[in-house]
């Protein structure tokens, strides 16, 4: 694993709206001209004053990532990666999806007449792929899973000599996902002591983290919060394995063909992750749960019905996590807690 590091000592936000020009500063970027200016959007952090009463939790915040162009978290990673292949020149790439990424960084690519990118995803996940292919944006179905979609996505790259993107382990993901939590820490009003997200590889939560490590280090926060991590119980191998206090997965924690109501988390390979995972939760105090299928469907209807939002059943499972840890008590009805929110259903 790679990590982007900064000279933090003049760094501040800028007051503009671009998230990426007011961050610019925390980002791995040498010009604010390798930025397009309309990839990602700035989105709501605000108090859930009703839904934290349903739950038991008098301070609760919700960051809105649905309000991204392309409907999730990911448009954040799509800008900080193409502006990263422009300052080194890349032009041609390859990565795997699952549907989120892909739509975002082909949405991306669209406005570049200078890129080209190849996207592969498994046979299951072709209809939560919204892009529209011609020669510079191709999609390859791969008979199988998602693993298999990136085994074979790897291949074609190392053939071609194109470059791969990386995915989980592409630093300039995770350094345009953690835009998101340096936003909610700018708007909350108090610092939060806990923080949820529901997670796949967990890429948001190492960004988070970081996030967090350079705020503290600039004084903007006092201390960096717990990481509650949330999976789906039909594809909890981290879940599974830190509960059973296991230090790594095994080729046995595989689901080859994952199901599950949260399709954005649907990853049923996560051993090269988990360890950085694991880290996160015991370096923090937090942990890795698992949420059922009725329980992340009674918390979408929650936030319908009580804040008016319209998530994924993903986003929902850090509600529905919420409510299992303030019922048994290891969340205080008086600590802060940022729950991010990280898309919709787009079809």
């Amino acid at each position: 694993m790679l990590e982007c590091r900064f000279d933090l000592r003049n760094a501040v936000r800028r007051d503009l709206d671009q998230p990426e020009h007011a961050y610019f500063d925390f980002l791995p970027v040498m010009s604010p001209d390798f930025i397009d200016p309309v990839t990602s959007v700035r989105s709501p952090c605000r108090p859930a004053p009703a839904l934290g009463a349903k739950l038991g939790l008098r301070h609760l915040w919700l960051k809105d990532e649905s309000r991204q162009p392309t409907g999730t978290t990911k448009d954040r990673l799509a800008s900080v990666v193409l502006a990263v292949f422009r300052q080194f020149g890349i032009k041609e790439w390859v990565t795997s999806s699952t549907g989120n990424t892909a739509t975002a960084l082909a949405a991306a690519v669209r406005r570049d007449p200078t890129m080209r990118a190849h996207f592969f995803c498994s046979e299951d996940f072709v209809a939560d792929h919204q892009l529209e292919t011609d020669d510079r944006i191709s999609l390859h179905v791969v008979r199988g899973g998602y693993a298999d979609a990136s085994r074979v996505a790897r291949k074609f790259a190392a053939e071609r000599e194109i470059v791969w993107e990386g995915g989980f382990f592409n630093w300039a993901r995770r350094e345009g996902l953690k835009i998101a939590y340096l936003e909610a820490f700018d708007e909350m009003k108090e610092q939060p002591d806990v923080v949820v997200q529901a997670i796949s590889s967990g890429m948001g939560v190492m960004a988070a983290r970081k996030g967090a490590e350079e705020y503290l280090a600039t004084g903007r926060i006092g201390s960096v919060p717990r990481f509650l991590m949330v999976q789906q119980d039909t594809c909890a191998p981290m879940a599974d394995a830190w509960r059973s206090g296991r230090e790594e997965l095994t080729d046995e924690d595989v689901i080859e063909r994952p199901n599950g109501l949260a399709r954005a988390i649907l990853l049923g390979d996560g051993r090269d992750s988990y360890p950085y995972m694991r880290d996160i939760a015991h370096a923090t105090g937090g942990g890795i749960v698992s949420v059922s299928q009725t329980e992340m469907t009674e918390a979408r209807e929650m936030l319908r019905e009580l804040e008016g939002l319209d998530v994924c059943h993903s986003a929902a499972a850090t509600i529905a996590a919420l409510r299992n840890e303030v019922q048994a008590d290891r969340i205080g009805a008086d600590e802060v807690v940022l729950a991010n929110l990280t898309g919709r259903t787009r079809h």
